[in-house]
C-alpha cells in the first residue's frame, strides 16, 4: 500500500509531464495544409539526436544541378527517404529523375564490378596489412560505391573484430563533413545487423554524429 507521500509525489510527476507535453506541443509549429507527418520516434532511432528533427515534411521545389530542370521533392519522397532508406538528415534532392538515372548508369559504369567483389570478400577474415591498402585505396577513389564499400569494410573489421586501426581510421573519416552522417549510418546498420552485441557510443565534434562501435562479450 502506498503512503501518502509516495501518492503525492507520483500526481507531481505525472502534473510535470503533463505540463511538459503541453509546453512542447505550443513550442511546435504547426503543420501547414498539405504536410505529411513525419515519425519523429523513429528519425531519433535511426539517426540519434542531431540539431534538429524535422516534424512535418512539405513538397520542396528545387532545380536540377545538372540540367536546369524545375522539379519538386514531394513530402511522400522525403519521408521516404528520411525514415525509410534512412538517408542523412543533411541531403536533399539536386538532380531530376533522368539525370539521377543516368548519374546513376556513369557511377555504375565507372565501379569495378571485381573491386567491389573483392572488398565484400574481405569482410570475411581478420585485416591483414594487404587488406587494409586495399581498403585505404578505395577510400580515395572517385568512385563513390567503392568508398562507401571501404567504409563498410571498416565498419565490419570493428563491430565483428575490435580492429582498433579500423576504429581509428573511422573517426578520423567521422570527422570530415562529408563523411560523418555516412559514417554514422553505417556503423548503426551493422550493429542493428548483429543482434546482442553490446554497443558502445562515443560522441565527436561535427556534427553531433554517434561513434558506434559493437563489441561481443562486454
Amino acid at each position: 500500500m502506498k503512503s501518502n507521500k509516495q501518492r503525492r509525489h507520483e500526481i507531481k510527476q505525472r502534473r510535470w509531464a503533463r505540463m511538459e507535453a503541453q509546453r512542447e506541443a505550443a513550442l511546435r509549429p504547426a503543420m501547414p495544409h498539405g504536410a505529411l507527418a513525419a515519425d519523429v520516434q523513429r528519425l531519433e532511432l535511426i539517426h540519434g539526436a542531431p540539431f534538429w528533427l524535422p516534424g512535418y515534411y512539405v513538397d520542396i521545389s528545387y532545380r536540377c544541378c545538372d540540367c536546369g530542370a524545375a522539379c519538386v521533392w514531394t513530402a511522400q519522397d522525403q519521408k521516404w527517404w528520411y525514415e525509410q532508406v534512412q538517408g542523412s538528415l543533411y541531403a536533399s534532392a539536386s538532380r531530376c529523375k533522368d539525370c539521377r538515372a543516368r548519374h546513376r548508369a556513369w557511377r555504375q559504369s565507372h565501379c569495378d564490378a571485381a573491386e567491389m567483389a573483392a572488398l565484400r570478400a574481405l569482410w570475411r577474415a581478420r585485416p591483414d596489412a594487404s587488406a587494409r591498402a586495399r581498403v585505404y585505396a578505395a577510400l580515395q577513389s572517385k568512385a563513390p560505391d567503392l568508398r562507401s564499400l571501404a567504409a563498410q569494410a571498416l565498419a565490419w573489421w570493428w563491430v565483428q573484430f575490435g580492429d582498433k586501426p579500423a576504429h581509428a581510421q573511422l573517426e578520423a573519416l567521422s570527422l570530415e563533413r562529408s563523411w560523418a552522417p555516412r559514417i554514422d549510418r553505417i556503423l548503426r546498420r551493422q550493429v542493428e545487423l548483429r543482434p546482442g552485441l553490446h554497443r558502445v557510443c562515443r560522441v565527436v565534434a561535427y556534427p553531433r554524429v554517434t561513434m558506434g562501435a559493437a563489441l561481443s562479450g562486454h
